[in-house]
């Protein structure tokens, strides 16, 4: 057979024509970029789901009663104006709040912990509905309460709604507890998840990832749910004689999922790792519906990103298996000094800064908290009998100097020993009239407004030549409360840890996580809270700049600029290359999450730019091997 000629006048002529006026447009455009907007579809638009089809979408999940529709704040009953008012059920909210409840917060399907994350943030404005109105003609908004909810019971159910999210184009949030430091679990206009409910819980005497190699060890482990909790979590450890490296939540209410995701740090992390050290197996629903196994066998890049990319950055997650630790007696040790003034907290910070690295490596992990001219220490060691001698004396020796300080009154400096770190938590993590030292559980009525900021130091930084620079950073804080975690060290800084999660690798070198709260009421202005403590963690910032130190997180800062250096270090360039392949339809982007450039602060509309040149000249060459291939 004769093969064809590509070399017809006709062709030619074309072909010559055509480059001619690409050329042309290329020598025009050499310096021109132009900008190209999508958005996710938002209600009142042509492309919203019509009622049909949310009516289809409910029938194909577990129950008729799945799908939240028309999803109101919470606070909408105590409106007169609102058509869900009812005096009765604003009582019962009043009643059940008091100001602020840990456990009622995390359990609402329209509302998360603080009131800010439920509303839009505008320059000097807030667009929500505050719990309480502020005046009796208030209007309660809708803000960033997103309007349809499934209420996920089982698998098929985040299947179902990440398949229709995907097709209408909508806006897809991942809610569990609601505890989250820049209101990722919320959005405008979106469609929510919310896996509070799912509460499976599996204990393992051993377990081997699935697709793991022949003789690969069996370790004990745990099985949660999305909707699992610390408490629930740190239960069913001890109930099996061991223990779980968990998170310091008031009531347990810090999900385990989501702390995980986020790299999850723990007052066991020197003796057992951070929380991506002892995730073994995750089951997920992907951005494309699927539900997959992952692990570091079954599927090695998505493993690694899964651990400290953040949530649900890469998939909504069913459950997650939890390496289970032998079981260890716990000793607290408490610190409560109060002093008279400035200088005299200067004092006694910077004393306390003398024994800080020494204290972590003796084997102490905790926070010590440092507000209104008050150092709190809560500490604990786990040991297979009582602390070694030294363990005690370390920290035995500040708390002896600190009493010799002038103007210093000590209300509290203790020992106390607990049969498990469990036995702790529930000690001290819940309203237990024998708990001592700083109240996890004490909350301020009307503060319902959170803003925080985090950042990673390094061993170098807090070393005793540095102790009163750390201290004068730390007095520097105004009305906010600096809450550092010393939970680094130990197996934490173990150096080739750094390449087998996605997690920050500054945490490699990290002792202290410098973590900064400040509370507001729903009056309070939130953008100046924001501005407050941004500018209040920027000495610690200084001190160890990225990617020699970080920001944790699950503790962000949402005014932080350089948050992909912040949170990940150079491992972002790969999380951002296994993003872009798992999810090409931007389904789960959150705000300052991976790929989450050139979206609004609302994750609603994204701006691409297109540099002409290159468009023009892969035009060019698609054209030319059109036509010559004819």
């Amino acid at each position: 057979m004769r093969q064809r000629s590509c070399t017809h006048p006709y062709l030619s002529m074309k072909l010559q024509l055509l480059s001619l006026f690409l050329l042309v447009l290329l020598i025009s455009s050499a310096f021109r970029q132009y900008t190209k907007r999508i958005c996710k579809c938002q209600p009142g638009q042509w492309c919203w789901p019509t009622g049909w089809e949310w009516v289809a979408f409910q029938r194909r999940l577990s129950t008729p009663n799945t799908l939240i529709k028309n999803q109101r704040p919470m606070g909408a009953v105590c409106y007169p104006k609102d058509p869900l008012y009812d005096p009765a059920s604003c009582q019962y909210l009043n009643s059940s709040l008091h100001g602020f409840d840990f456990v009622f917060m995390s359990s609402q399907i329209n509302a998360t912990n603080w009131y800010n994350y439920d509303s839009i943030i505008t320059p000097g404005k807030e667009i929500g509905c505050p719990y309480f109105p502020l005046t009796p003609d208030s209007v309660c908004e809708q803000g960033r309460v997103p309007p349809y909810a499934v209420n996920a019971s089982s698998p098929q159910d985040i299947v179902e709604a990440v398949k229709f999210a995907s097709y209408h184009n909508l806006r897809l949030v991942v809610k569990n507890t609601g505890h989250d430091a820049i209101g990722r679990a919320f959005g405008v206009g979106a469609l929510e998840i919310f896996t509070y409910n799912m509460k499976d819980l599996i204990v393992h005497n051993n377990f081997i990832p699935k697709g793991a190699p022949r003789r690969t060890p069996a370790v004990p482990a745990m099985t949660v749910g999305a909707g699992v909790d610390w408490n629930q979590a740190y239960a069913a450890a001890d109930a099996a004689g061991r223990t779980i490296a968990g998170g310091l939540s008031p009531m347990g209410t810090v999900g385990t999922v989501g702390w995980s995701l986020g790299t999850g740090h723990s007052l066991l992390s020197s003796s057992f790792g951070l929380g991506v050290d002892n995730s073994l197996e995750f089951t997920v629903v992907l951005p494309n519906a699927s539900v997959v196994t992952v692990n570091e066998y079954l599927t090695p890049d998505l493993y690694w990103a899964i651990r400290g990319g953040g949530g649900p950055t890469f998939g909504v997650v069913l459950n997650i298996t939890i390496k289970l630790h032998e079981t260890k007696k716990y000793t607290g040790a408490f610190f409560e000094g109060h002093c008279d003034s400035d200088e005299c907290f200067l004092d006694l910070l910077t004393t306390w800064m003398k024994y800080h690295n020494a204290v972590s490596d003796a084997g102490w992990s905790g926070i010590w908290p440092a507000y209104n001219r008050t150092l709190y220490l809560t500490f604990g060691t786990p040991s297979d009998g009582a602390p070694s001698g030294q363990t005690i004396s370390i920290l035995n020796a500040f708390m002896e100097e600190a009493k010799t300080l002038s103007g210093v009154s000590i209300f509290v400096s203790t020992f106390r020993d607990y049969v498990s770190f469990e036995d702790f938590c529930e000690k001290n993590l819940k309203e237990d009239h024998d708990a001592v030292g700083f109240n996890f559980t004490e909350v301020v009525f009307d503060q319902v407004q959170l803003v925080t900021s985090s950042w990673l130091l390094p061993r170098e930084v807090t070393a005793p030549e540095n102790a009163e620079k750390v201290a004068r950073a730390v007095t520097s804080v105004d009305s906010a409360v600096v809450i550092p975690f010393l939970v680094g060290g130990g197996v934490v800084n173990e150096f080739p840890k750094q390449s087998t999660s996605a997690a920050n690798p500054a945490w490699r070198r990290t002792l202290v996580d410098m973590t900064i709260a400040e509370t507001g009421r729903a009056y309070d202005d939130i953008n100046v809270l924001q501005k407050a403590v941004h500018d209040d963690i920027a000495p610690f910032r200084a001190m160890a700049p990225p990617p020699y130190g970080g920001m944790y997180l699950n503790e962000a800062d949402i005014l932080e600029e350089e948050w992909q250096a912040a949170q990940w270090g150079d491992q972002y360039a790969r999380l951002l290359k296994i993003k872009r392949r798992i999810d090409p339809k931007d389904l789960l982007i959150v705000r300052m999450g991976v790929n989450s450039e050139g979206w609004d602060e609302e994750i609603i509309c994204k701006t691409i730019a297109i540099n002409l040149v290159a468009h023009a000249f892969t035009s060019l060459i698609a054209s030319v091997w059109c036509l010559r291939s004819c």
